[in-house]
C-alpha cells in the first residue's frame, strides 16, 4: 500500500467523505498550515482522530473549501471538506520549536474498505424513524434503506466522532453491526425524547 506524506492537525473530529467541516485556526502552527493551503502550495492535509488523549490511526483527508480573513492576532475560520479516509502509516512527526514547517505531519495510506460497509437493516430502520420524528422536509424524500447509505446516515444524524470510529475500526462484521445498531438505536431514541419534549410530554 503506497503513502503519502502530508501535514497533519490531529483533533477530536473524524469526518467523513463528502462531509464540510468548520474550523476555528488559532494556534500559529496551524496559522502557517492553512497560509500554505491558502496560496494553494499545498493541497490536502489529514485530520487524525484524537480519541480522549490518544492519537487514532484513523482520519480524514481534507481540502480547504474556505478560509476567513485573519483577524489581527492571526486567527481565521475555514470550512474544509473530507475527500476520503486513511490510516497513519508512520508514527506522527512533531516538529521542534523554530523548526520548518511547524506543523505536525505523517505518512498516511488511504484507505477506502468503507466503501463496502452497509447500514444492517434495523439501523436503517430506526434511522428512518429518527427522520420521520425530526420532520425532514418536504423537499427531503431521501430514506435509509438496508444496504446503502451508512457514510451518509453517520453524517445526516450527526453520528458522534467515537461512535464513528468504533463502527469503522470495528475488527469484524459482527462487531461493526453491533456499533451501527447502537448509533441507530441512540440515535432514534434521542430523536424520540425530543419529539415527546416538544409535545409537552415526558414518559415515566
Amino acid at each position: 500500500m503506497n503513502s503519502t506524506l502530508v501535514p497533519l492537525f490531529p483533533l477530536n473530529l473524524l469526518p467523513l467523505p463528502g462531509e464540510t467541516v468548520a474550523l476555528h485556526v488559532f494556534e500559529e502552527r496551524y496559522q502557517a498550515l492553512f497560509n500554505r493551503l491558502e496560496a494553494m502550495d499545498l493541497d490536502e492535509f489529514g485530520i487524525p482522530f484524537v480519541d480522549g488523549d490518544c492519537l487514532t490511526r484513523l482520519g480524514g483527508l481534507m481540502r480547504l473549501i474556505f478560509a476567513s480573513e485573519p483577524d489581527e492576532n492571526g486567527f481565521r475560520d475555514a470550512a474544509v471538506q473530507c475527500i476520503g479516509l486513511f490510516k497513519l502509516a508512520s508514527p506522527v512527526h512533531i516538529p521542534e520549536p523554530g523548526e520548518n514547517p511547524p506543523y505536525p505531519s505523517g505518512e498516511i495510506a488511504r484507505w477506502s474498505d468503507w466503501k463496502n460497509y452497509d447500514l444492517t437493516e434495523n439501523a436503517a430502520f430506526d434511522f428512518s424513524k429518527t427522520e420521520q420524528l425530526q420532520k425532514t422536509s418536504e423537499n427531503e424524500k431521501s430514506v435509509c434503506m438496508p444496504g446503502n447509505g451508512l457514510i451518509q446516515s453517520l453524517i445526516r444524524h450527526q453520528i458522534t466522532p467515537k461512535k464513528r470510529y468504533d463502527i469503522l475500526n470495528a475488527p469484524d462484521l459482527k462487531r461493526r453491526n453491533e456499533h451501527i445498531d447502537n448509533a441507530a438505536r441512540f440515535s432514534f431514541l434521542i430523536a424520540e425524547q425530543e419529539a415527546q419534549r416538544n409535545k409537552g410530554y415526558f414518559p415515566n
